[in-house]
């Protein structure tokens, strides 16, 4: 026997099998390609296996549906939609058939269609595709998609969330993005019931060709002019020795040491200081991506500081999250906290939900987790900004439970009171409001974004002092073009005036390694481009320890994802300044330079000049460099000053006893501190000045002096 008559043979058992009655020929062939392609057999029809009474039994609004026949596909029968103009609304068009045959809860279904868009045009098409509740439209799945020039076929794996009988699940499309031509084919839903795994199934979204993915994209352009302009300081540098005349010629390295922008992830304290899950190859990574000492400058606590796990300890104890919290804060990466309090009774202590029918009580309860977080030893004055309230539009259960009592009409009144007194107990933090579906909705009048529009807005009347506004950024398998990121970015701007940053990025495991680096790439450019974005944080950098075992920068055994290399390259290869200079004749240099601290060093004769500073907004900034080392008979190494870095002060050991003056000096020249001194020993009492870099000058009125650094890390 042939392997053609083999295969003819399966073909005609196959469609002998209940549900694939009088198949018309698209729907064999595909049955054909699943099995060759994928391996897959069995499972019925959930519309009929025949094109054009599916095609007479759609309904079809908002556009004009023509019908015709295809040449050259697998598919016979043509459906074209002339979408006039975009509506208010996605599916202000739309078009959607529904099922003929049962589904069940649990079954595992397979949508596939052929789509192409503008043919012989530039312009890719957008859509949503979506299987739905016909009675309240609740959506079993809807994703966006980018229809290009050519036909691509797309297979959509979902899982039934409830029992549908004949009528009750549409299957079709949202239309009405923008003016444009999509053509259709071979729409169909196969049910596999549950003898087959949802990992089984196939997926392709031709999600590699979202809007702007072009290298030419003209976005990119547009954010490369931004960058340069938010992004970046002018820094004039003089060059002066000890007696203040300029030191011409001299080169002089200018090495930035971080970033101004916040570049982070979310970070699991127990793993750091030591703790019960102490893992130095994490720790390593934190501070040191691309192999030459840059990491993470700022990170957020995934879970410690929550609520319900502060007082559980199931995401380790108080005591190791001010742990690991000082090492963070040690290596220079700044805290940011999550989450004062989400508003949902899973999310809060048992005892909320116990007590949600008294409002005193919650209250109460809410003032004391504030009182008691917020002024934490180790917790206050280290975590700088806290994500307030988390997920206002999508968990109201605290809302719910206060509406309509005494102050409280909407119960939403809750929320500017939180603030005030996180302010209260700590005046100095950043207040952020945090929620997600935002930007992985895309759209700038997605009802999620409007809905969070509303609710800052009733924040901000109330007269809260909200800093900033939090995009979660968890991003799905349709990926959103980086010019709809920028316009929610924008919208969202220039309505509030808030900063705002992204504070969980991350992807769906649909996505492929090398699609995720292109995308996190341009995703990072474009909010990188935005003047009132502050930073960009992950949900996690490593598959060890993500909540969908997804990150992006590492597998769970430490090898490197795609995207780590696009990750380096921007943040300390193309957006990094690291640059030698020479002086001109008056000591001064110029550059315009990424905004962060910087280490400036040159050498005078025998001696280094080196200085710290930071580069911030719009600032030009002159610097006078203290010349570290000694001049005269003094031996530098004679002069101990300890400990460095130093807090509270530091311990000046003198060659020999004897009259000395010493002085302070700030990393921009300016003394602030001067003592005369006699003796041997002097303790210099720090606790009066911030934290920085500082001189100690030991002055001596026949031998000379020596110029000290130390690190004052603060009280």
């Amino acid at each position: 026997m042939t392997k053609s008559t083999i295969l003819s043979i399966l073909i005609i058992m196959i469609i002998s099998l209940p549900g694939f009655a009088q198949n018309d020929a698209y729907h064999n062939a595909l049955l054909n390609q699943l099995q060759n392609d994928y391996g897959l057999t069995g499972g019925t029809w959930v519309m009929t296996p025949n094109e054009a009474t599916n095609v007479s039994n759609a309904s079809s609004y908002g556009q004009t549906m023509t019908q015709g026949t295809a040449t050259g596909q697998d598919f016979s029968t043509l459906i074209t939609f002339n979408v006039a103009n975009a509506g208010t609304n996605p599916w202000d068009a739309g078009y959607f058939v529904q099922n003929v045959n049962t589904v069940q809860q649990g079954d595992r279904l397979l949508l596939v269609v052929w789509l192409r868009a503008n043919a012989g045009g530039n312009v890719p098409g957008q859509l949503s595709i979506f299987a739905e509740n016909s009675s309240t439209y609740a959506k079993e799945i809807y994703l966006t998609v980018n229809p290009q020039a050519q036909w691509l076929q797309y297979f959509i794996p979902f899982e039934s969330s409830g029992n549908f009988s004949a009528g009750q699940l549409n299957t079709g499309f949202h239309l009405a993005y923008q003016q444009q031509v999509i053509e259709m084919g071979g729409l169909a839903v196969i049910n596999y019931g549950t003898s087959v795994p949802l990992s089984s199934l196939p997926s392709q979204l031709n999600n590699e060709f979202y809007p702007g993915s072009e290298p030419n994209a003209p976005w990119r352009a547009q954010a490369a002019t931004r960058i340069e302009q938010h992004r970046k300081a002018d820094m004039t540098i003089k060059v002066l020795d000890l007696q203040g005349d300029p030191i011409p010629n001299t080169p002089v390295r200018v090495e930035m040491l971080r970033h101004q922008f916040a570049f982070g992830t979310a970070v699991t304290p127990r793993r750091l200081a030591g703790n019960t899950l102490n893992d130095p190859t994490y720790q390593s990574k934190l501070t040191n991506l691309d192999g030459n000492g840059h990491g993470f400058n700022w990170v957020v606590t995934e879970n410690a500081l929550k609520w319900r796990a502060w007082e559980q300890g199931w995401a380790g104890t108080p005591a190791e999250t001010v742990k690991g919290i000082k090492w963070l804060t040690d290596r220079n990466i700044k805290v940011r906290g999550h989450v004062l309090v989400w508003p949902g009774w899973q999310y809060m202590p048992d005892d909320m939900m116990s007590n949600q029918n008294d409002p005193a009580y919650l209250k109460n309860r809410i003032n004391d987790r504030l009182n008691t977080i917020l002024n934490y030893p180790g917790v206050r004055d280290k975590v700088q900004e806290w994500d307030v309230i988390n997920e206002i539009v999508h968990v109201r259960d605290l809302e719910n439970a206060l509406m309509g009592t005494a102050g409280y009409p909407t119960g939403r009144e809750i929320y500017p009171e939180i603030i005030n007194q996180t302010l209260t107990e700590d005046p100095r933090l950043t207040t952020y409001i945090n929620d997600y579906n935002i930007l992985s909705n895309g759209s700038v009048v997605g009802a999620d974004y409007l809905q969070y529009k509303n609710f800052l807005q009733e924040v901000i009347s109330a007269g809260a002092q909200l800093d900033g506004i939090g995009f979660q950024g968890h991003m799905g398998g349709t990926l959103v073009s980086p010019d709809s990121i920028y316009a929610i970015l924008d919208d969202c701007y220039q309505t509030f005036g808030r900063t705002m940053k992204i504070t969980e990025y991350d992807q769906s495991d649909i996505i492929s390694d090398n699609l995720s680096a292109k995308y996190t790439g341009d995703f990072l450019t474009m909010v990188f481009s935005h003047p009132g974005v502050d930073g960009f944080l992950m949900w996690g950098f490593w598959d060890g320890a993500h909540w969908f075992d997804n990150a992006p920068l590492f597998e769970q055994n430490w090898a490197a994802k795609p995207a780590l290399a696009t990750f380096n390259d921007l943040l300390f290869n193309q957006w990094w300044t690291d640059s030698t200079l020479t002086t001109d004749a008056n000591g001064e240099l110029t550059l315009r330079g990424f905004k962060g601290d910087y280490r400036i060093t040159t050498t005078y004769g025998s001696a280094n000049l080196i200085t710290e500073l930071e580069v911030g907004q719009n600032v030009d900034t002159t610097i006078q460099l203290m010349l570290v080392g000694n001049e005269g008979l003094l031996d530098a190494g004679a002069v101990r000053v300890y400990p460095n870095p130093a807090r509270e002060f530091v311990a000046i050991e003198l060659p020999y006893a004897d009259q000395w003056q010493i002085q302070l000096v700030n990393a921009l020249g300016q003394e602030m501190f001067q003592t005369n001194v006699e003796g041997d020993f002097h303790r210099l009492d720090l606790s009066g000045f911030s934290a920085g870099v500082y001189y100690v000058k030991v002055n001596h009125k026949r031998n000379g002096k020596v110029v000290k650094r130390v690190m004052h890390l603060g009280n």
